[in-house]
């Protein structure tokens, strides 16, 4: 499984999924919330997915670690992509300060194997300070398997989960190992509607480097990248690494991102008002 590098009070988990598959496949996420505080925690899990979110509440008692095998199914009783905020609030936590109501979090996606067992792919929790593009611009660098076809390559998937106050529009674009374009695609994010769409196949570069970038507009949208071994179906989740425009400076990798003078913040309480009412 895949975990957030903290202790928090607010896990951003950008998909789960509780989908059919190729081959009769049936893909479930499976969650993990471990309490490691004094007393217990009031969890509000949100699922957000076409165009809305649903809200559930979860105690998990002190010292506790509590387990779901298919999360969306036993919690939300949903069925189809989305994307997880899961909060350890003040209200619903008798006004706890931050550090008394931080959890851990981890996700899973996988389906059942043939011959026992499960494949699939951890699902880390976002940052909340470089996990959102804001107006930076997203890099998926030096990947060496793209659009191979076949049981003996791989393809990959772009995820995108946009919780702004409306569409999010973005430019795709792949290029190779010297810089040269040789893909672009225009797509809209529409708000609390997760979406995943596959790049293309037909392209065979030995290394390529996917960009994200969001027009020169401010846009609280996440983007990922799902690589899958053709063969196996295991995948390899990826966030991207992130470069302000304006002063070329890299963002991501554990690097805490300074604010820059008149722009959004980009903490996690703006974007759970965000994700919640839509207002900045």
């Amino acid at each position: 499984m895949a975990a957030s590098d903290f202790v928090s009070p607010s896990h951003f988990f950008p998909i789960a999924s509780r989908t059919d598959g190729l081959a009769g496949t049936m893909w479930l996420t499976s969650v993990q919330i471990v309490n490691p505080q004094a007393e217990s925690l009031t969890i509000t899990a949100r699922l957000s997915a076409g165009g809305s979110f649903q809200t559930r509440t979860i105690v998990v008692p002190a010292g506790e670690t509590h387990s779901w095998p298919d999360f969306l199914g036993d919690v939300f009783g949903a069925e189809g992509n989305g994307a997880l905020f899961l909060e350890a609030g003040a209200s619903a936590n008798q006004n706890r300060p931050p550090e008394n109501r931080g959890f851990a979090a981890s996700m899973r996606i996988s389906t059942e194997g043939d011959a026992g067992g499960s494949f699939g792919q951890g699902v880390p929790a976002l940052d909340p300070v470089t996990g959102f593009l804001g107006d930076w611009t997203a890099y998926f660098p030096a990947v060496a398997i793209w659009g191979q076809p076949g049981a003996e390559g791989f393809r990959t998937n772009v995820g995108f989960w946009n919780i702004g106050a409306g569409d999010a529009r973005l430019r795709l674009r792949i290029l190779d190992s010297t810089g040269r374009q040789v893909w672009q695609q225009l797509v809209t994010a529409h708000r609390h509607d997760p979406a995943v769409m596959s790049l293309p196949r037909d392209l065979q570069l030995e290394t390529a480097t996917l960009t994200v970038d969001t027009l020169g507009e401010w846009l609280d949208c996440a983007v990922y990248i799902s690589v899958v071994d053709n063969a196996t179906g295991d995948a390899s989740f990826q966030t991207s690494q992130l470069m302000d425009p304006d002063v070329s400076a890299a963002r991501g990798g554990g690097v805490f991102a300074s604010q820059e003078a008149g722009a959004p913040d980009r903490g996690s309480d703006r974007l759970r008002a965000l994700f919640v009412g839509g207002a900045q």
